[in-house]
């Protein structure tokens, strides 16, 4: 079978995203399909990544394509609007071309790309994937951004329902995003929920810089990852900081960089148990999350409903016991008491992230967590093989 993956990002680009699209195509090979790639050229990190790597190149027996884009887009607006035209133009014209089997996209960039593919899916009569990562517009909605208010967001909630209506098969995360979609009130919809596989390195690590290593006797806490405006971090470096003057062996660091970093630079810079280190690329980084005793997962309120951070699995892959500021309500915490390892305050107050946290520290350290393992190749072998209308 023909499959086509797309996505804005692709290996050896850093977004975590480009890592897992890399795990799903190669599991998707040793099924025995035939699997292409279209992304861009690498511009997540335009910094970590020269313009060295070819716009087509077999990889293993994934055949991929990139096509190039501006850069500096994090910081020109024109810039992200024309490498959004350029991607979905290119991602539209590759799957008449191609005319694969299955097309899969997820939801970067936001909304376009994936009615992109599914409208083009439709014409060659392709089944189409909708790998939902987090669910637009009601993210902007709940976090207070523009395209959550008026025009925008019915726009994009037009956009994105055509989208679900066309696509065979919608994965999300968690069933808490299922019930939010099921709640736009479509009918019946082909959701599964499969959770992202953890990150893996393929045994490729880089050594992390030396000043970064956790020292003897430390206890570190880390947060890994983007460091943005949905994460809820200022809160959750309150409630650890209670903890210091308890146990001045306690460090928390910031892994990554974000919208959110500039003010807690400004808050904590100075403040010798907490560490800032810059964003590393995860062969690079899982070094350091490895050697942290606790991983730090933090959303908004309501941010449980349209997302489920990934980091979940990495951390419990390296072992990391697990402090969750979310929702008690949410799937993520249902899931920390099953599976055990991890602790959700029982409010969003500092005091409660102090006391969650004081559990955690005195619990044993975690055995890393081998479940993922056959994640993709048992999930997405399923998914691409069985069309609804054989499904129950």
């Amino acid at each position: 079978m023909k499959l086509l993956l797309t996505h804005r990002f692709f290996w050896p680009d850093t977004a975590p995203y480009a890592l897992i699209l890399r795990a799903i195509g190669d599991a998707l090979v040793e099924d025995g399909h035939d699997v292409h790639v279209l992304s861009s050229m690498p511009s997540y990190r335009s910094e970590t990544h020269p313009d060295e790597t070819p716009p087509r190149e077999t990889l293993g027996a994934l055949q991929v394509r990139r096509i190039r884009v501006f850069g500096n887009e994090k910081r020109n607006p024109l810039c992200r609007l024309a490498n959004v035209v350029l991607y979905c133009r290119a991602l539209f014209i590759t799957v008449l071309r191609l005319r694969p089997d299955v097309v899969t996209a997820s939801t970067f960039p936001p909304v376009v790309a994936a009615w992109s593919a599914s409208l083009a899916a439709q014409i060659v009569g392709a089944r189409f994937v909708y790998h939902v990562q987090d669910i637009h517009p009601e993210l902007s909605q709940f976090s207070g951004g523009r395209l959550g208010r008026g025009l925008p967001r019915r726009l994009l909630r037009w956009l994105d329902n055509q989208t679900l209506r066309r696509a065979e098969t919608i994965v999300t995360l968690s069933e808490d995003m299922a019930k939010t979609l099921r709640a736009r009130g479509l009918g019946p919809l082909a959701i599964a929920v499969i959770n992202n596989p953890a990150l893996e390195t393929d045994g490729k690590t880089i050594a992390p810089p030396p000043e970064l290593v956790k020292q003897a006797g430390t206890i570190r806490v880390i947060f890994a990852g983007n460091i943005g405006r949905f994460q809820n971090l200022p809160l959750l470096a309150e409630g650890v900081a209670q903890c210091f003057d308890a146990h001045p062996e306690l460090e928390l660091m910031f892994l990554g960089d974000g919208e959110a970093l500039p003010d807690l630079k400004e808050r904590w810079r100075i403040h010798p148990q907490v560490r800032f280190a810059p964003f590393l690329p995860f062969a690079q980084a899982s070094a350091l999350i490895e050697e942290a005793d606790v991983g730090l997962v933090s959303l908004n309120p309501k941010i449980y409903k349209v997302a489920y951070p990934s980091k979940i699995a990495t951390y419990q892959n390296l072992g990391l016991k697990i402090l969750a500021l979310v929702e008690p309500e949410s799937q993520l915490a249902r899931d920390l008491e099953r599976r055990g390892g991890g602790a959700v305050p029982a409010a969003a107050t500092p005091s409660a992230i102090a006391v969650a946290l004081e559990r955690l520290i005195a619990k044993p350290m975690m055995t890393p967590n081998s479940q993922h393992d056959q994640w993709a190749s048992a999930s997405w072998g399923a998914i691409v093989d069985v069309p609804r209308s054989n499904r129950q």
